[in-house]
């Protein structure tokens, strides 16, 4: 079911699904709930499942800046509240792993697990630099910015499945109706994130998913995000930073395995 919940005079869409202990998905950059298809099928039998599409302001996404975490954090939280989930376990992806993430720190008595898929701790200079090329080509066009996230969000694979160029350019053209409205403040938000200072105090049971060949976000980020939260287990798939698309069945298998063991 399709709700909004207003969040410092930002209307948040979401969508609940499913019975059972809650379970919050967070997207990622330039996503919306709607990634998450797969997963709520799989899961809603088991979870009350809430998936938001964190966004923004339309003031803030006409001057492209002024994004920050805990915005994000508060959207999705007020989301699972007003569905009256007072715990939940949270699965993040991406840009939704930083906010599962401080979720998890800000919110230990709220938060039963934290799964956390292709994050990182800190954004370094390359990352800044990458998320900043992000930035600026959303903004120039979304074809030519979805283009690129197909050419590095891949594992070699992934182009197997494909016989000529033009394939993957309409793929491209796919890619960029998907991305959502506040693609590029996220995208801006992205390339100064640092979580490193919270990772101490989440508290709650923990997985991070590391993707062996994301050219986005380099595996060895996810190994150290998993190096810093106590207790944390580490997992890797074998797969490109778009592993919902990539990977999807092996990315559910995972999050359910783990979900399971501790509910």
């Amino acid at each position: 079911m399709n709700k909004i919940v207003k969040v410092n005079d930002v209307d948040v869409a979401y969508v609940v699904e499913g019975n059972g202990p809650g379970l919050l998905l967070i997207h990622g950059t330039g996503g919306t709930n709607e990634n998450w298809g797969d997963m709520i099928k799989a899961l809603s039998g088991e979870f009350t499942i809430v998936a938001p599409t964190y966004t923004a302001t339309g003031e803030m996404m006409a001057r492209g800046e002024g994004l920050q975490l805990d915005d994000l954090v508060e959207q999705t939280v007020q989301a699972a509240r007003q569905e009256g989930i007072e715990s939940f376990h949270v699965v993040g992806y991406s840009l939704g792993a930083e906010i599962a993430a401080a979720v998890a720190a800000k919110y230990p008595e709220r938060v039963k697990s934290a799964a956390m898929v292709a994050g990182w701790v800190e954004s370094d200079l390359a990352a800044a630099f990458q998320f900043d090329l992000w930035h600026k080509l959303y903004r120039l066009d979304r074809v030519l910015f979805a283009q690129f996230l197909i050419h590095t969000g891949f594992g070699p694979d992934f182009y197997n499945h494909f016989t000529h160029k033009d394939e993957l350019l309409r793929l491209a053209g796919q890619f960029s109706e998907m991305l959502a409205p506040a693609t590029g403040l996220q995208s801006e938000l992205d390339g100064r994130v640092n979580i490193r200072q919270l990772l101490s105090g989440i508290k709650a049971p923990s997985l991070v998913i590391g993707l062996t060949h994301d050219r986005m976000v380099p595996v060895e980020h996810a190994k150290e995000l998993a190096s810093l939260i106590p207790g944390a287990k580490y997992q890797e798939i074998t797969s490109g930073h778009l592993v919902p698309w990539e990977k999807g069945d092996q990315l559910i298998g995972e999050v359910a395995g783990f979900l399971r063991s501790i509910s």
